[in-house]
């Protein structure tokens, strides 16, 4: 199937797919409709942003107002405090920011709400428009791409919008151009960019990037401009160590794609990272951050050699790795660099292990808690759901406690723990659930299987090859 014809099939077959593309079709009968979008601010969430503000520009003749927060989750109290400052709009847009059912409460405040994400749902939006082609099942994909297919229903694309959703896909590890592998969903489109960028995917014998988990000698194009964009987010936590003042990062990164894409350059032409950076300000500030950058990942790559074996379940080996982030990372509130490196790891810890699916937990203290990573399980165990499940105990046991949130996908998830809630607790409950997971396990293999332990499987989606018959 081609590209083309997959966004068609799409449109045909996701409800969510056309009434997206039908609110923009009637908004576009408002004269300069204003759109606030609200984007994450990972690689994903940016180049989603770079890819809807052209589209918005040329379809709609829009004003859009771009926010790029440092959060996930977007909260009525964040809307109302940007509605204060920027005024009314006729479409809030929310591109790889989750998709929760609170969101409907947002209609209060705008007319029209857009959800373009490709997250697991919690809480499904009744009122919202929504695009998500996770919604019923977990369907590995990437935002960009969607804000890339509804552009190419609409108005045709260019190759800026091409280029910046092969990076947002790269960001999100939806394809190894090195293995040359991709989630089903994706396909179409790399084939489509590997015609159109081959440069971007030929193989160079030059230092692994974070994208190049299994080979360690080579790397790619795409690989490399994805690491220096994914350096370029974190930026601004570099002000201190380089002694100069730099921007946001996400809104550098934003802003950089926008330059290059006025500027006219050929995103087929590049066949260096210099290529790509040109001589542009903001160019030179990204080679420099990526300089920094680098000997944190080296100094972390030490670190993460500390794994302790935890278990074995299904045949997946759960590692442990306790280490702090770097020191300009220490206030984050997302995975910076530490859990990138960490993931480098998996493929080692798989073959000396013997297993044949590896999870590695990292358990990352930090000023305003902890920070829990959970990478790999290789379709078998669910670190999304893991993370889900740590979250809610722990909001059941301090429930007076903020700051406490979990989830993701199944290869990749993050729970975080903010103070005062103890480390040591933490970690207990941690532990706690791994051997409850082994315990669950178990018993499905044996076919005892309590109706509370089969709810249990359920949550942690362990349940795949439960006999209902006999649960007891």
């Amino acid at each position: 199937m081609s590209y083309e014809e997959q966004v068609q099939q799409l449109f045909r077959t996701d409800p969510g797919f056309a009434s997206a593309v039908r609110l923009l079709e009637k908004l576009n009968k408002l004269k300069h409709p204003r759109v606030l979008n609200f984007s994450h601010h990972d690689l994903d969430g940016i180049t989603s942003a770079f890819i809807v503000r052209r589209l918005l520009e040329r379809y709609l003749d829009a004003e859009v107002v771009t926010k790029l927060p440092p959060y996930f989750k977007l909260s009525e109290e964040s809307l109302r405090e940007t509605l204060e400052g920027e005024g009314r709009f006729d479409l809030l847009l929310l591109t790889d920011k989750g998709t929760f059912g609170y969101y409907d409460d947002f209609l209060r405040y705008i007319d029209r709400v857009l959800i373009l994400d490709h997250h697991p749902l919690d809480g499904r939006p009744k009122r919202c428009t929504v695009l998500n082609p996770s919604a019923d099942r977990p369907v590995p994909a990437a935002a960009s791409l969607l804000c890339h297919m509804l552009t190419t229903k609409l108005d045709p694309t260019d190759n800026y919008d091409d280029f910046a959703a092969l990076i947002g896909c790269r960001g999100d590890f939806a394809f190894d151009p090195v293995q040359k592998t991709s989630v089903d969903f994706v396909r179409p489109f790399i084939e489509r960019a590997r015609e159109k960028f081959p440069h971007a995917f030929e193989i160079k014998l030059e230092r692994p990037t974070m994208f190049d988990l299994l080979n360690k000698d080579r790397t790619v194009l795409i690989n490399q401009i994805g690491e220096v964009l994914h350096a370029g987010c974190l930026a601004h936590l570099y002000n201190q160590t380089l002694g100069i003042d730099i921007p946001y990062g996400p809104e550098l990164v934003f802003n950089f794609l926008l330059e290059l894409a006025k500027r006219r350059d050929r995103p087929a032409e590049f066949r260096t990272i210099a290529d790509v950076l040109g001589r542009m300000p903001k160019g030179q500030m990204l080679s420099r951050v990526f300089e920094q950058y680098k000997s944190d990942w080296n100094m972390l790559n030490r670190r993460a050699e500390n794994t302790v074996f935890l278990d074995e379940i299904r045949d997946v080996g759960i590692y442990m790795l306790f280490a702090e982030e770097a020191p300009a990372m220490q206030a984050t509130q997302f995975p910076a660099i530490l859990p990138f490196v960490a993931s480098t790891r998996l493929d080692e810890l798989k073959l000396t292990g013997g297993h044949s699916h590896v999870m590695l937990t990292l358990f990352c203290p930090k000023e305003r808690g902890v920070h829990i990573s959970m990478r790999g399980g290789g379709g078998v165990l669910d670190c999304g759901a893991m993370c889900y499940q740590l979250a809610s105990h722990l909001r059941d046991l301090y429930s007076e406690r903020e700051g406490i949130g979990g989830g993701g996908h199944d290869r990749a998830a993050e729970c975080v723990v903010d103070k005062p809630v103890p480390m040591y607790a933490v970690m207990h409950e941690l532990l706690a659930l791994v051997q409850e997971m082994s315990r669950i396990a178990k018993a499905l293999e044996s076919g005892e299987v309590t109706r509370e332990d089969a709810e249990k499987a359920r949550l942690l989606r362990l349940d795949r090859n439960l006999n209902v018959d006999s649960v007891s």
